[in-house]
């Protein structure tokens, strides 16, 4: 592909306040770019000096291959659309005078705008969901509607270049979506060359191809989702721990940044172990958590949410494949686990031959005199894909003295009121 914008040692320098230090940045043709970093990263400011709306410190910015220098303001335009953060109206245009100013680097100096450009003005229109307000004034309108106004001027103009600065910023989340397809169809369609400040991760894993992270005013990784969103450089830009997967509907890459709940006691009590994971698990774990108990959890995949709860929090985990029986190598770890905690809970979790070896380690810890409390959320039959074999071995841990309840407080209480020194770490 063809490079169609250079960003070389750019500077940009307020009183002694550096924003962009040395930045550089290389956009191919018809790339999808979604910029990323946290507030006074210098997103904005970096669009604004590709805009040519402020000159950097020190640098050159290329479009083409020519030095924006010698571009006029007009020549600009005909390539370059921008969609700012801020669409205040100061005087009273029409939506659709507004939508037309679009094709101004279009025209001759005298030239008129005829139907080739209203036309192109109200396909616009249609495409932001802007036309029923066409004779409507810009300053009645909301700062969404506005926003929506102001994207259909930047479709009007028919750019090779767009620039969006967190254009989803006073949108409601159905807007948000809408706007973000239309984005991506104008790349997808037109190949125009998209770069869109995003300030929401999750939403720009969905709908950008290519990532770039500033932090402090550089570039701090650049390239496809998984090379730029990661723990590591989240904690670099954002300066927030945070945990990394899949969503489970599209399978883009989310970014969860957990809540931080103090410990009820600075102490830690005595370590539970918790079996299994998925969504059964998840608040069994931080109830537990923070109600101030040490916790190991597993066997699970690296797919699931406990897993992730686990790394983010430091804790013990046993890792299995999905899907699979547990290994010799997991069952052992698994065992150790068992062996160093005070307690083990078995949250409401689905038993299958895969991980039936799970219980049967309860059953043994349990043979050996260590507490174990059963989570019945639902009755075992439902839960059960081994032909009984795990509702079985329910009702006989019940009867060797196997504690049970089906709320999440019950553990706790139970936890309260038993007298156990606690486990080693």
């Amino acid at each position: 592909m063809a490079l169609k914008l250079w960003v070389h040692g750019l500077k940009m320098q307020y009183d002694a306040h550096s924003v962009l230090v040395g930045l550089e940045m290389k956009i191919e043709q018809g790339e999808l770019v979604a910029l990323l970093g946290a507030n006074g990263a210098g997103k904005s400011t970096l669009l604004r000096c590709i805009s040519k709306v402020v000159e950097p410190s020190e640098g050159l910015v290329y479009l083409d291959g020519k030095d924006m220098r010698s571009l006029t303001s007009r020549e600009i335009a005909r390539s370059m659309a921008v969609v700012p953060q801020e669409t205040n109206a100061d005087f009273d245009f029409t939506v659709e005078e507004i939508v037309l100013m679009g094709r101004f680097p279009h025209l001759g100096r005298f030239e008129t705008e005829g139907a080739k450009e209203r036309k192109l003005a109200w396909q616009a229109m249609e495409m932001t969901g802007v036309a029923h307000l066409a004779r409507r004034s810009i300053t009645t309108l909301s700062g969404g509607e506005r926003q929506r106004v102001i994207m259909a001027r930047a479709i009007c103009q028919e750019p090779q270049l767009l620039l969006l600065d967190e254009p989803t910023a006073n949108l409601d989340i159905g807007y948000e979506c809408e706007l973000l397809e239309l984005v991506a169809a104008l790349n997808r369609e037109k190949r125009i060359t998209i770069i869109a400040a995003i300030h929401d991760l999750n939403l720009a894993t969905q709908y950008f191809d290519r990532f770039i992270l500033l932090a402090n005013g550089r570039v701090l990784s650049a390239g496809s989702a998984e090379e730029v969103i990661t723990a590591e450089n989240i904690k670099a830009s954002y300066g927030v721990p945070a945990v990394i997967y899949r969503h489970p509907l599209h399978g883009q890459l989310q970014v969860c940044v957990p809540k931080q709940y103090p410990l009820k006691e600075k102490k830690k009590k005595m370590r539970v172990h918790v079996i299994g994971g998925g969504a059964e698990a998840l608040p069994v774990l931080e109830s537990l958590r923070t109600n101030g108990y040490s916790l190991s959890v597993g066997p699970v995949s690296t797919e699931d949410s406990s897993y992730h709860y686990a790394v983010y929090h430091h804790l013990p985990v046993v890792v299995a494949p999905p899907f699979s029986q547990i290994s010799d190598e997991a069952h052992a770890e698994h065992l150790r686990l068992i062996q160093e905690a005070g307690l083990i809970v078995v949250p409401p979790i689905p038993f299958g031959e895969g991980n039936l070896r799970n219980l049967l380690a309860v059953e043994q810890a349990l043979d050996t005199g260590k507490p174990v409390f059963l989570l019945e959320g639902s009755r075992a039959a439902e839960r059960d894909y081994t032909g009984g074999k795990a509702e079985r071995i329910i009702k006989k841990m019940k009867r060797k003295g196997a504690s049970w309840g089906a709320e999440l407080e019950a553990v706790i209480i139970y936890l309260r009121n038993i007298a156990q020194a606690p486990a080693s770490k």
